[in-house]
């Protein structure tokens, strides 16, 4: 199911709003002076709605700015598709992580003790350092949205747009950190971005939950997340019920 002719219209008319052209405007600075205090950026890009927007917000005034994509063998067909798009545009790597469902077994499955922070560890922290000892990039530009979760309003309170990440040493710049779900998805429209095609299966979940990630990530588990797996990719969730039996308990 595409996008539907109301849901571009409201999105549509949405960007025609003066709130709108501020959060861009805004965003663009933010993007302009975090490139002013940098020579080596990078952009964090997992092929979701926000790291899309956030990155051609990037690339409007760096379009050499290298895209990295965080491989943990888990990508949604459609993700693997819109990167192949993108590398076509812009540079693009494809940097790997432990695999995740290896990251489960290590741990004792899907749903062991700690597994969030395990697998962030795996596929995000551990990525992260080695990125950065090999190519010694300064600043990385994310697509993390406070509206999403109570940690991310405080990170917007107390760090804004812009920071010194102390652990990476380097700059973080978040340009899309005060931005709604209509403005993310008015960008898209207005600007004819081609998007992850995971979202045309989300259209009629809360806005809350169109979220993209791993098909095989922890996350949500408690709340349908492998049941909305086993029902629209049966492939992967068979896959992945082969190899850890016990998530069945949770479809």
């Amino acid at each position: 199911m595409t996008m539907s002719q109301m849901l571009r219209l409201r999105f549509e008319l949405h960007a025609r709003k003066k709130i709108y052209h501020y959060r861009v405007a805004q965003a663009q600075r933010l993007v302009k002076d975090t490139l002013a205090k940098s020579d080596n950026p990078y952009i964090a890009f997992s092929t979701g709605k926000d790291s899309l927007v956030m990155a051609y917000l990037v690339w409007e005034q760096a379009p050499d700015a290298p895209a990295v994509y965080f491989d943990a063998d888990c990508s949604y067909p459609e993700s693997r598709e819109l990167l192949q798009q993108i590398a076509q545009e812009h540079p693009l790597t494809i940097w790997p992580t432990e695999p995740l469902l290896d990251t489960f077994e290590r741990l004792g499955g899907p749903t062991a003790q700690g597994i969030e922070y395990q697998t962030m560890k795996s596929t995000v922290y551990e990525p992260i350092e080695r990125l950065l000892n090999e190519f010694h990039f300064d600043c990385s530009f994310v697509g993390l949205r406070a509206e999403e979760s109570w940690g991310r309003k405080q990170l917007q309170r107390y760090r804004g747009g812009l920071f010194w990440h102390k652990q990476w040493s380097l700059w973080e710049c978040c340009p899309v950190i005060s931005w709604g779900y209509n403005d993310i998805w008015a960008y898209v429209v207005s600007n004819k971005l081609e998007y992850c095609k995971v979202y045309d299966r989300l259209w009629d979940a809360p806005e809350e939950d169109q979220r993209l990630s791993y098909w095989a990530g922890e996350t949500k588990h408690r709340y349908g997340r492998w049941a909305w797996l086993r029902q629209l990719y049966p492939g992967l969730y068979n896959e992945f019920v082969d190899r850890f039996p016990e998530i069945a308990r949770y479809t």
